[in-house]
């Protein structure tokens, strides 16, 4: 068949609305009417009662989907749409509001795109656009390898144990360069000191102006080691309270995920509004213990504590640190923490404080100091396993 060219036939893309607000439903009718690249089809009602609709029904190339972040019930179903028939689709949420949890826990799910209800007249169809560029480009940006250690009490290894989890990470990987370790112990953070580096995240700057942080901002601020690995820490703050707002803390893990392949991140004792946030955007979340019958128990119970958080995905275990055998008498033996900490055990660090003692005033990690050593080969283990 021939046609005429300049006649062009362009086939619509289909649009679904998936809403119960009729305002919503109304604005965004009229929006799509007047533009032609858009056939919108409507689903009309709560995203819980959409489900099976959805799952079952013909699916277009883009998905709207009015949210109500304070339902339980309509972010597990949306995670389900997203693991099973909404996995290769274009997800666009629309929403009053965000909470900085419901945030990660959307990018989790790799939702494409947010909008708040009251979005200027155009915004969904750019965001349309912007969809269906990145579905046709399939180059999405994929998430970094997220791994946090959270210390059950001061003085266990918290920071040794982040430290050559990252330098261990990058090696094996071979992208040493495209991983960051992340201190957000912004009191009295030891990594920087720890490397031999200068600290130059600096906390005050991007809290008085969240909105100026960007990729070119945080490269600024992050301090390299000479093996390549990124480093983004503090200075201390020894004599005052350092205070700063989940949200920025939330943006500056974010911008992190989006620069880097791997991201390791040491936090403080304790347990602050966003330490929610790193345990929501987390693959993997140690507790570092060590091993003492107090330190166990204490372990065990962050770890129940944990492990009930809602929306917590992350594999949640205990890492038991600077563990050493008995050889005579009795006390604590490594059957007992095996039977305390049961299937939330990662696995033993053997104690072995002169050869960590040599890394840390050289500066480097373990292996340079010694090549083939007994704490990289366990912790290989665990966080590989």
């Amino acid at each position: 068949m021939f046609t005429n060219a300049d006649n062009k036939i362009t086939s619509k893309v289909g649009v679904t609305l998936v809403a119960s607000d009729t305002d919503l439903q109304k604005r965004v009718r009229l929006e799509f009417g007047e533009h032609g690249r858009f056939d919108l089809s409507e689903v009309k009602g709560n995203l819980s009662q959409s489900e099976d609709k959805l799952f079952n029904g013909a699916l277009q190339s883009v998905i709207i989907v009015e949210l109500d972040p304070e339902s339980n019930e309509e972010l597990a179903a949306l995670e389900r749409l997203k693991n099973s028939r909404l996995a290769d689709k274009p997800v666009i949420v629309v929403s009053e509001f965000l909470e900085e949890m419901t945030v990660r826990r959307l990018l989790r799910m790799k939702v494409t795109d947010w909008l708040p209800k009251i979005s200027p007249a155009g915004d969904f169809i750019r965001s349309c656009e912007r969809a269906l560029q990145l579905s046709a480009n399939q180059s999405p940006a994929l998430d970094a390898d997220v791994y946090a250690f959270f210390p059950a009490a001061g003085g266990v290894g918290n920071t040794t144990l982040a430290i050559q989890s990252a330098f261990h990470l990058g090696k094996q990987s071979q992208k040493l360069a495209t991983t960051c370790l992340v201190d957000l112990n912004l009191q009295t953070g030891a990594v920087a000191d720890y490397l031999n580096l200068t600290p130059a995240f600096d906390t005050k700057e991007v809290a008085a102006a969240p909105d100026r942080l960007d990729k070119q901002l945080l490269e600024v601020m992050l301090s390299r080691h000479e093996s390549g690995l990124a480093v983004l820490a503090a200075p201390k703050a020894t004599t005052h309270y350092r205070e700063i707002d989940e949200h920025v803390i939330a943006a500056v893990l974010g911008l992190t995920s989006e620069m880097f392949d791997i991201v390791v991140v040491d936090l403080p004792q304790i347990w602050f509004p966003w330490t929610n946030n790193i345990l929501l955007g987390a693959d993997k979340f140690f507790i570092v213990s060590e091993f003492t019958v107090p330190a166990l128990r204490h372990a065990r119970l962050l770890l129940d504590s944990v492990r009930a958080k809602e929306g917590a995905e992350a594999e949640i275990s205990v890492i038991v640190n600077k563990f050493k055998r008995r050889i005579l008498g009795g006390g604590l033996v490594k059957k007992d923490a095996s039977h305390l900490l049961h299937d939330g055990l990662a696995g033993f660090i053997p104690d072995e404080r002169a050869l960590v003692r040599e890394a840390i005033d050289r500066g480097v990690p373990l292996s340079k100091v010694h090549k083939s050593n007994n704490i990289e080969r366990e912790l290989g283990r665990i966080l590989t396993g």
